[in-house]
């Protein structure tokens, strides 16, 4: 990939340096761009400072209990170099499942902070990164793991800072896809302690059977290469059916540790997803339409396929679900499948199964609810389906109790998340006018959040700007 072509890219997706997707994908895009990007890009970052806090392992132990009072050091970040003194406002950027790198080097953060001269501090997400509460992550030690733990752990690190640290302006909540989820559920959970809350691209919906991700890829997708797409996915599952052929075709993708032959499809469905999701849909698609027809199309596929995850810094192993077997937390310091598997099984589901309309999908239809309950078993022991019901109840009905104010939904059009978010004014008539919500036309996954510049982002940003300054005032 050439200079200019870096750049360009790095402009884009400069957003996602330090923040966490609820697609673990965007931790391997991000870390490719940081890699390739010019040195004068990275250069003007600043390094926060990097901090520890001690945090309640269960915040809601019952007297008596082993872990009633236990601690763990979780790490968080601050900033002050644009802040004016202990009464300046305070930016909290909340990180979500991968390894938290600070708030600094994201564009929305600095462009507020210079404004409104501004702390910004972030807090690393319980058993992501280093903020590790146990030595293992075992299923006994990842129930510790779990939304409303997270939101204490926020709540927590908050009052220590308005203590400890005397950051006593106000503070807002700022987050990007499930740290956006965090960041709405924040202020709902906790309106006392932030004025508002900025939730990008935030699939505040739990659903299992998320199959409009898959949609989504196959809309977007060149009718040509989805075409072939499909086809390399009907060959592999034929050449599936027999042992010999079924050992060949996984050497050929460097599978032959992939023994799950619905992982090994699901592989395959994510090297289609990297290069369509995130810019490389060319060089794939030439790659796998040129193979197709030379009568090699697979073989095509798993050349561009293998090449992308190469380049991203992952394997076919690492990205199946046998890749998160693991229970040592080292294992995960770069792409946190465990974790974020447990969170999806116990939590919100968000499987991105295949599309029921077979000719709007770019996975094998094996990839269903059902596979995903059996890797929920398979990793955790956990037999039951995951309880989205539960979830919602819980989290987003609470949205629109008229009593919950001052959060501020962005998405945009090209993002499949966005399926699961709130995406509209119009969507909130007669629920709660306490929320807004500004819908981006041809803006990707927590674009807000980042550099790029378009007329509808621009849009979205100055409206942003309006809110905040209001709630300060407030």
């Amino acid at each position: 990939m050439n200079l200019l072509v870096r750049v360009l890219f790095f402009g884009v997706f400069l957003v996602h340096s330090g923040t966490a997707r609820a697609d673990l994908k965007d931790r391997l895009i991000q870390n490719y761009l940081k890699r390739t990007a010019p040195l004068w890009l990275e250069s003007s970052l600043p390094a926060p400072e990097v901090r520890t806090v001690d945090q309640l392992i269960d915040h809601f132990a019952r007297a008596g209990s082993k872990l009633k009072g236990s601690t763990f050091k979780q790490r968080y970040f601050i900033d002050s170099s644009y802040a004016e003194n202990e009464s300046s406002p305070v930016l909290f950027y909340i990180c979500g499942e991968s390894t938290c790198e600070g708030p600094s080097d994201t564009p929305l953060m600095n462009r507020l902070a210079r404004k409104y001269k501004a702390h910004r501090v972030a807090l690393e997400h319980r058993f992501y990164g280093d903020s590790q509460p146990f030595d293992s992550l075992s299923s006994e030690n990842l129930r510790y793991l779990s939304m409303g733990q997270a939101l204490e752990d926020l709540a927590h690190f908050q009052r220590y800072a308005q203590a400890a640290l005397k950051l006593q302006g106000k503070w807002l909540a700022i987050g990007g896809s499930y740290p956006g989820e965090l960041s709405a559920f924040y202020r709902m959970k906790h309106p006392e302690l932030v004025v508002g809350a900025l939730a990008s691209s935030a699939p505040v919906f739990a659903k299992a059977d998320f199959f409009e991700y898959d949609r989504h890829v196959a809309k977007v997708a060149d009718p040509a290469c989805l075409g072939v797409i499909q086809k390399v996915v009907s060959e592999v599952e034929s050449r599936l059916a027999s042992e010999p052929s079924r050992l060949e075709v996984k050497r050929l993708f460097q599978a032959e540790r992939v023994t799950h032959d619905v992982d090994f499809l699901y592989v395959l469905a994510d090297m289609a997803a990297i290069a369509i999701q995130y810019g490389f849909q060319k060089q794939f698609c030439d790659q796998v339409v040129a193979g197709e027809s030379e009568g090699a199309a697979v073989e095509a596929y798993a050349k561009s396929g293998l090449l992308l995850m190469s380049m991203v810094g992952t394997s076919p192993f690492q990205d199946s679900f046998g890749g998160s077997m693991s229970e040592n937390p080292a294992d995960y310091r770069e792409y946190a499948g465990r974790q974020w598997m447990y969170q999806s099984c116990t939590e919100f589901g968000f499987y991105q199964i295949a599309n029921r309309d077979s000719l709007q999908t770019s996975r094998s239809a094996r990839i269903d609810l059902k596979y995903h309950n059996e890797a929920c078993d398979r990793l955790f022991g956990i037999k039951m389906p995951v309880n989205t019901e539960r979830t919602n109840r819980n989290y987003y009905s609470g949205l629109f109790d008229s009593k919950v104010t001052n959060i501020h939904f962005t998405n945009g059009s090209n993002d499949p998340w966005s399926n699961l978010s709130i995406t509209s004014e119009s969507h909130l008539q007669g629920l709660n006018p306490g929320l807004s919500a500004f819908f981006i036309p041809g803006a990707a996954h927590c674009d807000d959040l980042g550099s790029r510049v378009m007329a509808g982002l621009t849009e979205a940003r100055t409206r942003f700007d309006d809110l905040f300054s209001r709630w300060l005032n407030e």
